[in-house]
């Protein structure tokens, strides 16, 4: 008897449904596909990522469409069963085979469906046929029928439909309404079978021992005999074995594991994995089905509790006794079109994230459950993941077949992606709760009765009925948290749970230089917008006549509400501006964004002070990525090139750093920010300013550094005062305060270096400059030279320098920084490492106050 057999379909054609027109054969043989990928390829239509293009492509998401291709089935006397298995079909699809039957019916993007087509199959060549309908068409005709709730970014019927909702528009995201067999599609044949394998591993309090439970799901024609076989990191093997009956759909086997070799999260300890093998034997030891699964097994809690002299409980990860301070960010769909994208693009965000000192990626509820290569990645390098279900800014429905929909989806992606140890976190939405408040719809948080279908928040049934139901039974150990920003009296109360800080650049707008008002218990959204890069606004804008920052197409490439404006209020509120070509605004933009973003990460990763007085448990940038070129909140824009913020972000975020704070002593009082933050200004009184500096140890050992500070005049690059702290020890995973409440003047920048306290080499830097940087008289000539070397450069400086970034002169060569916009100061070589860089290469730099 033969083992089952998996033949995953592909060569995949399209054409228009309902026209009478010729099958156009897809222009890769690869197993998944879309309708804008392939119209793109049989040059059908304008690339919408060019230009204007995006308004000439609509026509195509309000068009059916249908796919078909061909598969070979061989009869096998030995396998008495054929599934087609479908991982996901993006949208509204009716699957036929071989023009005979209609064999599934799919409304949901995140469904997977087992269809049983034995006896359905020819000897031979058979043929899969897929008619999608237009997803805005459907999605209207159930608003029409089920009411109209409110959606904020995308057309309102978005809610009734179970599709990535960024395909609608967003406010960093254009509106393609795409289709087609996205996930894989494969033909199973077989006796018997495990549907699923499920693997969970139960570590005692103290670490000493883990109980590993093997649950699966079967489908047999006979009884079997099930072995397991567990191979620990260090090759140790243990065994256990069970028997399932005919008329069994489930079995579960416990394995007791001695002393676990326990995986970490990165920069805790060591990425390792659990092998588990699963082999189904029938009659005559006859082996019917194997399947192989890799195990992290690690103790995850979320931790909120009291905290010593502040209001509100904590927000923070525990992994393995250990608790983790989160430096992330959030992560949205990495392309419009999710087939374009390779194992090895999941591969480099990851490897994108880690080289930005991140441990966390927040998977956002408008895109998709993601490709299970960007959770193996997670998996493998370390890198945590909090995993929101499928909902964003809306008044969503919960009707009976939407609900039902939803479960389903929920069941079936949270048995997907239980296996993966990287996440550790369960929500339930993106900000509908806040939706709620701003719509004021009838929420109250004392009613606990578990069903509000009939009220005008009919979801919140799903959030906290359903879901964490669901989230239960399937993946116990994993904490649920019912939406982000969740906790407290209202979804902006800093002191419990987590918070969306949109105050800087939404909601009041506060100054940046404020943010440290604005830290809450854990920060799982913030953001500033800045410019893609030179180079990538090249690539998208290909007529020169349109590369100007308030040009027709680049205004079509921010998708921000109010955006050209609340750039401005921010560039002109802050720096001076000497010119307006393109090059001088998008480094403008860029720095503000640095700068925003970089004093949020220092103010929250302030508040990480030790047990008992976890005030900010982490910090998850609003966002890493794009999913088309355009101008966002995104530390790397859509061609990957990295913004000066993902390098302020890298440097605030390592794992030893300093943090320099500037104010007056009636600012720093303050528990929010000010009606009028810096003052208003016919207050003529001179001000008293004062400093504080702190150093961040996130390692999980004490570590012995050397501190010294050193006060320069501005304007000459003269040094005022330097003070050596001497060595001082930084206890591990807190901050620890250094200096407090020392005067400074608005004519002095002050700079601080950790040093190793035995060979002198810099570890870390900071610089605090007097704000608005508008107004500091910068020196007429600091001189700034830079050195180039193999490998690195070398940047030096007559007197302090803001935001100096080192770019190639010639795109010709890659080239990749490990750092770039960078304070330069007297004394205080800066050295660029750059991979590729080769000694003699023309660099070129600019900084602010630049004549570039």
């Amino acid at each position: 008897m033969s083992l089952s057999t998996a033949a995953t379909l592909s060569g995949w054609r399209w054409r228009q449904y309902g026209k009478d027109e010729e099958w156009q054969k897809c222009a890769h043989n690869n197993p998944t596909t879309e309708i804008f990928t392939d119209l793109l390829d049989a040059k059908r239509i304008s690339d919408p990522f060019l230009d204007q293009n995006e308004r000439l492509v609509q026509w195509v998401g309000e068009t059916d469409w249908e796919y078909a291709c061909d598969f070979q089935y061989k009869l096998d006397e030995h396998h008495s069963r054929q599934d087609l298995v479908f991982e996901g079909l993006d949208t509204v699809a009716s699957v036929h085979l071989n023009d005979e039957h209609e064999i599934l019916q799919s409304t949901n993007m995140f469904h997977r469906h087992r269809v049983d087509v034995t006896g359905q199959l020819r000897e031979g060549t058979n043929t899969l046929r897929i008619v999608f309908r237009n997803v805005l068409q459907y999605g209207r005709a159930l608003e029409a029928k089920h009411g109209r709730y409110r959606a904020f970014n995308g057309d309102s019927s978005r809610l009734h439909v179970r599709k990535a909702q960024y395909h609608y528009g967003w406010d960093w995201g254009p509106l393609l309404l795409t289709c087609g067999p996205y996930r894989e599609i494969r033909l199973e044949s077989y006796a018997s079978i495990t549907s699923d394998v499920f693997v969970t591993a139960k570590v005692s309090e103290d670490l000493s021992k883990a109980t590993l439970e093997v649950s699966l799901e079967a489908i047999l024609d006979q009884d079997v005999c099930v072995n397991i076989k567990v191979t620990s990191p260090s090759e140790k093997v243990f065994h256990a074995h069970t028997a399932l009956a005919a008329t069994e759909a489930r079995g579960l086997i416990s394995l007791d594991i001695p002393k676990p070799e326990l995986w970490y999260p990165v920069g805790h300890g060591p990425q390792v994995f659990y092998l588990v093998d699963v082999d189904i034997y029938g009659r005559q030891n006859a082996s019917l089905h194997s399947i192989k699964k890799q195990v992290g097994v690690r103790r995850l809690r979320l931790v909120q509790q009291p905290l010593v002299n502040e209001p509100g409980t904590s927000f923070f990860f525990e992994v393995n006794n250990q608790p983790i301070y989160i430096s992330g960010s959030n992560w949205i769909p990495d392309h419009s079109f999710l087939t374009a994208l390779t194992p090895k693009d999941y591969a480099s965000a990851v490897e994108t994230c880690l080289e930005g000192n991140q441990n966390m990626l927040r998977i956002w509820g408008g895109g998709v459950y993601e490709h299970d290569a960007l959770y193996e990645e997670c998996d493998r390098r370390g890198v945590l993941v909090w995993q929101d279900f499928m909902f964003a800014c809306g008044q969503y429905p919960c009707y009976p077949e939407f609900a039902a929909s939803v479960q389903r989806e929920a069941v079936d992606q949270v048995k997907r992606l239980r296996q993966y140890c990287s996440i550790v976190l369960y929500a339930g939405n993106n900000e509908d709760y806040a939706v709620a408040e701003m719509l004021k719809l009838d929420w109250n948080p004392d009613d606990h009765s578990g069903d509000w279908t009939n009220t005008n928040f009919p979801a919140r049934t799903l959030y906290e009925t359903h879901l964490p139901a669901i989230v239960a039974d399937h993946a116990p150990g994993i904490p649920y948290h019912p939406s982000s920003p969740w906790g407290g009296k209202s979804t902006e109360d800093r002191t419990v749970g987590d918070i969306h800080q949109w105050n800087v650049w939404h909601g009041s707008q506060a100054k940046y230089q404020c943010w440290d008002k604005l830290v809450g218990r854990f920060v799982s959204e913030f953001g500033m917008l800045g410019f893609p890069a030179a180079k990538s606004v090249c690539r998208f804008v290909t007529d020169p006549k349109q590369r100007y920052p308030q040009s027709a197409v680049l205004d079509l490439h921010n998708k921000a509400d109010g955006a050209e404006r609340r750039l401005a209020l921010y560039v002109m509120e802050n720096l001076r501006v000497a010119s307006m070509d393109l090059d001088s605004w998008i480094y403008a933009t860029q720095l503000v964004q640095a700068e925003c973003l970089g004093f949020a990460v220092r103010s929250c990763r302030r508040q990480w002070k030790g047990p008992g007085r976890e005030y900010c448990g982490g910090h998850l940038v609003w966002q890493i990525n794009d999913c088309w070129p355009v101008s966002s909140w995104a530390l790397v824009d859509f061609y990957g090139e990295r913004k000066l913020a993902y390098y302020a972000m890298k440097r605030d975020s390592a794992a030893l750093s300093l943090g320099i704070s500037r104010s007056t002593p009636e600012l720093k009082k303050l528990k929010s920010p000010p009606s009028v933050e810096l003052g208003p200004p016919h207050d003529l009184a001179p001000k008293k300013y004062i400093f504080d500096v702190w150093a961040v140890n996130l390692t999980m050992q004490d570590v012995h550094v050397a501190i010294e500070v050193r006060l320069y005049d501005i304007a000459t690059g003269s040094l005022r005062e330097k003070e050596s702290l001497g060595s001082q020890t930084l206890a591990s995973n807190r901050t620890t305060e250094l200096l407090e409440d020392l005067s400074v003047d608005q004519t002095t920048v002050i700079h601080a270096l950790m040093l190793d306290d035995k060979d002198g080499r810099v570890i870390a830097r900071a610089s605090d400059w007097p704000q608005p940087l508008k107004h500091v008289n910068l020196p007429t000539s600091p001189n700034v030279t830079v050195s180039v070397l193999d490998g690195k450069v070398e940047i030096r400086a007559d007197a302090p320098v803001k935001g100096v970034e080192v770019y190639m002169a010639s795109d010709k060569r890659n080239v990749s920084w490990d750092d770039n916009g960078v304070d330069v100061f007297p004394d205080d070589v800066y050295t660029i490492h750059a991979k590729g860089l080769v000694k003699g290469d023309d660099v070129r730099i600019r900084y602010y106050g630049a004549a570039f």
